[in-house]
């Protein structure tokens, strides 16, 4: 036969033109094949004929034989002789030196755009789009990513079809994503056609789609055979148990679904193979939003309108509900700026928010509500229904409260999900398939005038002659070792003890090392798959500021301590509100008054006034407002004690209650009109206390300060 070489240059020359000799090419099923020759009488530190990285073919009689990269060209001397020994590398070495990269969608960390970016970080099994991939259609997607990178191959027929479960992985060569993929079907191989141009065909079969060889067991060209039949390989079963730990709102159960191949096994047979499989839990986080509502009585008929009211103002609850009514036609609810609520009319917001909160997700509607009406009290007079409900015997309340149409319940909404990972189909027969077939493992060996090539990686071998069942034996050929220059060639059958199945335990490494992947999503979402939720909170909340309890007087709901402009021609004056819910409550026993409500007080921008209480051994002895300037130092501390630390005794408190101030001031207030007209007519009142801000048994200083605000207010 002719042989030749082709370099990198497109020079060709026989192999002994070339100085060359010891020709030997192996072959091996998933593994870079090897052509090693030696160019003997060639000076050790020569120049190589081939230089590394290049790019060398060799043809036997003008059809290629081999195609590949030179990759070492160790040079070698001795006493006697000078060589250079060349190794030239099948394109299986181009997967092994690649790394494979995977599309995700990412962002670059200051904009939120997505940016699909190729990364190391791989989900084997998963497609770009996020969906499952087959072994085989996964193959061609690492084989796709190398030929687009310039490895030389030209991909043939690849017909692994397993479904395998997802793997996370990071940093893997070309050539370790197939082998991993190629676990789940062991009786797979991997070889290449050095006859097709330009580049050798790369092909993945199945043990039942290799084609055959049949050769002799005995005589020309067989010059040697050891083979050995491993039923100890043999697996009568195979049974796969999938277990996935779902967490749905950290509420976690674990679910086990088997799969046997046959349908009958039960995974207690000796040596069946089981395996244990994780897969990716299903992962749910909700919102959730408990909510407490009551319907809103929308006029004084409404039932249990009375009952609502004292709901509102715990004052009602001293008056019995046989003694109270709702003024006939008073009772309104309205929405309050219903030009901040388009869209929403009274008919939406029924319901009053008691607890909880609505948010936009909720889809539900909300708005604040103003709710009034005029009660009517009808029992008998007393000192205290007379300061309450005065000469009339009525009182105008409001109240301020959230409106909707939300009921009493929870409600909740999904804010962040990963899907389980679906149960791969046939994997335990895919395997059943492989491992219950009688390996045949051994070596043959041929001498031939000249290496015909009759044995492959990827095909089966058979012999006649020998025992019966080796004529249909299909042993697969996993390396093929040819010396050229001698004739000799070495077969090698049975399982691929390089990739680690030899035994029974070493198959099972294909599920040991697997990675468990909780990022399905995020490699077409951007959205890494953590635990943290999405959580959004209410934008209504209930409300009310119906805190106090009203005086006799005028009707008109009263604030603590209201400021009235009392302005007349001598000046600015302002005046407590007389109708001060504070007036006779500043012990439980309503016996102390405040003076100086209602008397006018003349003011300037820049007065204070407050209110001053004296204590005698905590008691009450006196309430009086006054007035100053030249701001909170222009009267005493808020708390006066008599006596050394620690045995103090309150004597005196100071309540700011207000001050007036100039008009750019950024405070809200009520414009004082009137007066002379040299007065600052444009000043404003500043009110320091209003209905929300009560205080009772405080701290000062590290100081218990008992402050006796009205018995009949709420704690706040």
């Amino acid at each position: 036969m002719s042989w030749t070489i082709i370099d990198a240059n497109g020079v060709e020359k026989s192999v002994a033109d070339w100085g060359l000799g010891e020709v030997t090419r192996e072959r091996i099923n998933q593994m870079p094949d090897l052509v090693t020759f030696r160019a003997e009488g060639t000076p050790s530190d020569a120049d190589p004929i081939f230089a590394h990285g290049s790019t060398v073919k060799l043809l036997q009689n003008g059809t290629p034989w081999f195609y590949g990269r030179v990759v070492q060209v160790p040079g070698r001397a001795s006493a006697k002789a000078e060589d250079q020994l060349y190794r030239v590398a099948g394109p299986w070495w181009y997967l092994e030196n690649l790394v494979f990269q995977q599309t995700w969608q990412t962002t670059n960390g200051t904009n939120p755009t997505l940016i699909a970016t190729n990364k190391s970080r791989l989900i084997l099994g998963q497609k770009s789009d996020g969906t499952k991939l087959a072994t085989g259609a996964a193959i061609l997607e690492v084989l796709a990513y190398a030929t687009a990178r310039g490895v030389p191959i030209t991909v043939g027929t690849i017909t692994p079809d397993a479904i395998a479960p997802y793997a996370e992985a990071l940093d893997r060569s070309c050539a370790e994503v197939i082998r991993n993929f190629l676990r789940w079907t062991p009786d797979a191989m991997a070889a290449f056609d050095y006859t097709t141009t330009p580049y050798p065909t790369l092909s993945i079969h199945l043990r039942a789609d290799a084609a055959t060889v049949t050769l002799p067991a005995y005589g020309a060209p067989v010059s040697g055979l050891d083979l050995t039949p491993r039923h100890d390989l043999q697996a009568p079963a195979v049974v796969l148990k999938f277990e996935q730990t779902n967490d749905i709102d950290n509420d976690t159960f674990t679910s086990l679904i088997v799969q046997p191949a046959p349908s009958d096994a039960t995974g207690d047979e000796l040596g069946a193979l089981v395996m244990t499989l994780d897969l990716a839990g299903a992962r749910a986080t909700y919102q959730k939003q408990p909510v407490r509502t009551a319907l809103i009585p929308q006029s004084d008929a409404s039932t249990g309108v009375i009952d609502w009211w004292k709901g509102k103002f715990a004052w009602l609850k001293d008056f019995d509900d046989a003694d109270l009514t709702v003024v006939s036609g008073t009772q309104s609810v309205a929405i309050e700026n219903p030009s901040d609520y388009p869209g929403i009319t009274l008919s939406n917001v029924p319901n009053e928010l008691l607890s909880g909160s609505i948010a936009a997700w909720m889809n539900l509607y909300a708005a604040p509500l103003l709710v009034t009406a005029t009660l009517q009290y009808t029992g008998a007079s007393t000192d205290e229904s007379a300061a309450v409900w005065g000469a009339m015997n009525q009182r105008v309340l409001y109240t301020r409260v959230v409106g909707t149409n939300a009921q009493t319940q929870t409600y909740s909404r999904l804010t962040s999900e990963t899907e389980a990972e679906p149960v791969p189909a046939c994997l335990a027969q895919a395997l059943y398939d492989a491992a219950s077939v009688l390996q045949y493992d051994g070596v043959l060996e041929l001498t031939e005038q000249e290496c015909t090539g009759v044995g492959a990686p990827g095909l089966l071998l058979n012999l006649t002659g020998g025992r019966t069942e080796w004529a249909t034996m299909a042993a697969q050929i996993q390396r093929v070792e040819e010396k050229i220059d001698q004739g000799q060639t070495r077969i090698t059958v049975g399982p691929a003890k390089h990739l680690g199945h030899a035994e029974l335990t070493t198959w099972l490494r294909a599920n040991r090392n697997r990675r468990i992947s909780y990022r399905l999503g995020e490699r077409t979402t951007g959205s890494g798959s953590g635990n943290a939720a999405k959580v959004q909170g209410g934008e209504q909340s209930p409300r009310s500021d119906s805190v106090f309890r009203p005086s006799a007087g005028t009707p008109e709901p009263n604030k603590p301590f209201q400021l009235l402009d009392a302005s007349d021609a001598t000046g600015l004056k302002v005046t407590p509100n007389a109708n001060s819910f504070l007036q006779q409550s500043l012990t439980p026993n309503d016996t102390v008054a405040i003076t100086g409500l209602g008397t006018a007080i003349a003011v300037s921008v820049g007065t204070q006034i407050w209110l001053e209480i004296d204590f005698t051994d905590y008691a009450v002895t006196s309430a009086e407002i006054a007035s100053g300037s030249g701001g909170w130092s222009g009267f005493p501390a808020p708390f006066v004690y008599t006596g050394t630390y620690p045995d103090q005794t309150l004597t005196t408190a100071f309540l700011l209650i207000g001050y007036l101030a100039a008009a750019d001031s950024a405070l809200d207030g009520t414009v004082i009109t009137g007066g002379p007209a040299d007065a600052p007519v444009s000043a404003k009142i500043i009110q320091c206390v209003s209905q929300d801000v009560l205080l009772q048994n405080v701290v000062f200083n590290g100081l218990p300060a008992v402050f006796p605000f009205p018995h009949h207010a709420p704690f706040i």
